[in-house]
């Protein structure tokens, strides 16, 4: 790419950057900057204002959305939540507007439809001229097959639709979502790219067993000699804590000292009390623990690090930042078999695929309670990720 071209990463206006919660794709745009930051490129992010913003060196400028919505974000806003995206949205296409110059050159890079579909609607050609624009796809809902998901596409996802349409290059994060937009979108392949997400490995890293923050935190839990099975996401059916906490049972059973800790943000209250019924229904409440809402970064990483494995079960992801984190944490990683992606389809990358009950049993007590096979897969998780999965070497896939 041209050296004097300034790459425009566009937030979504969810919530402000650097996150201080755990939204990925808040995490994608800070962690890709800082990337392009780190390899000589002319950079800066465009993002929803913020009084409170988290002190840091991103260069940002910020776009303009009254306080009374550029404060609120959260799971439970309803329709809130969609008139502060087209606020923001209206008001970051008369942001870039006025930021694009006729001389210079620019890649701007959306992260979301609603972000994409204003620029377009409000700019000229003439405007978009000196323009490249890139768009990722982060949502999860295009790789379910296409049956389940052509209605809802064309209410919900149109403008996202109309965004890999229209961009000169769109970022697909796995196969089924590249099958579906190819079959289905008639979008000429030569604009869609595959291309994973990325972890921060300097963040994200093996602490020593013996380290203090460590032993601290198993001890403020009261999980001291227990084996961990670990789970960060929201707490929503999609995320299916139920299913994974019902596999699990027989083994809590069997084995008292096996524990199962969750946490991430309550989306769906009523899901979230039919879990703490079925644990406490079924005497688990002991051996499962919900543990609010973390937040990313180094504290998310020390509870990666007491822990043993990571289980994810999600009914559908595109890419799911958290398999990344724990992996790079030095955790193994048991992912059901409906979210095993071709970026994993590898040897010895510390990821267990399951699909029964059977399946996940088998593999906790030959892999993980087995503590010198469990200590030599968490090895060859931190390898894998290294290998294949920091920013940098992600960086250098978008932009080459």
């Amino acid at each position: 790419m041209d050296k004097d071209e300034l790459i425009i990463e566009i937030g979504t206006g969810y919530t402000s950057i650097p996150s201080k919660v755990g939204a990925a794709t808040e995490i994608v745009v800070e962690e890709l900057t800082r990337s392009l930051q780190k390899a000589g490129k002319n950079v800066v992010i465009f993002d929803v204002n913020d009084k409170d913003r988290i002190p840091s060196n991103l260069p940002i400028h910020e776009v303009y959305v009254p306080a009374f919505i550029a404060g609120k974000s959260g799971y439970n806003l309803g329709i809130f939540h969609k008139l502060k995206r087209v606020f923001y949205s209206f008001s970051l296409s008369f942001s870039l507007n006025r930021f694009i110059k006729k001389d210079k050159s620019y890649v701007i890079h959306f992260h979301n439809q609603y972000n994409f579909f204003f620029f377009w609607l409000f700019s000229t050609r003439k405007k978009r001229k000196n323009a490249r624009l890139f768009y990722t796809t982060h949502s999860g809902i295009w790789s379910k097959p296409w049956d389940e998901i052509k209605d809802k596409v064309n209410i919900k996802y149109f403008m996202e639709s109309f965004a890999m349409k229209h961009a000169d290059a769109s970022f697909l994060l796995n196969e089924s979502t590249m099958l579906n937009i190819t079959q289905h979108l008639g979008i000429p392949p030569q604009t869609l790219h595959l291309m994973p997400n990325g972890v921060n490995t300097s963040i994200y890293r093996k602490l020593e067993k013996n380290d203090n923050s460590v032993i601290q935190l198993k001890k403020k839990l009261g999980v001291e000699n227990k084996t961990i099975i670990f789970l960060a996401g929201t707490i929503e059916s999609r995320k299916n804590q139920l299913a994974i906490i019902e596999y699990l049972a027989p083994l809590l059973r069997t084995n008292p000292n096996l524990v199962f800790l969750y946490a991430g943000g309550i989306r769906d209250q009523e899901y979230f009390s039919s879990i703490e019924s079925y644990c406490k229904a079924e005497g688990l409440e002991q051996q499962v623990r919900y543990l609010g809402e973390l937040a990313p970064g180094n504290n998310l990483n020390t509870y990666y690090n007491i822990s043993d494995a990571f289980i994810l079960a999600s009914k559908f992801e595109a890419f799911p930042l958290v398999t990344l984190e724990a992996l790079a944490s030095g955790l193994p990683v048991l992912l059901s078999n409906n979210l095993m992606i071709n970026f994993f389809r590898q040897e010895n990358t510390g990821i267990f695929n399951f699909g029964s009950p059977e399946d996940l049993h088998k593999i906790i007590i030959t892999e993980i309670l087995d503590k010198e096979k469990q200590a030599l897969h968490a090895n060859r998780a931190r390898l894998f990720i290294e290998n294949n999965f920091s920013w940098d070497l992600v960086t250098q896939k978008y932009f080459n």
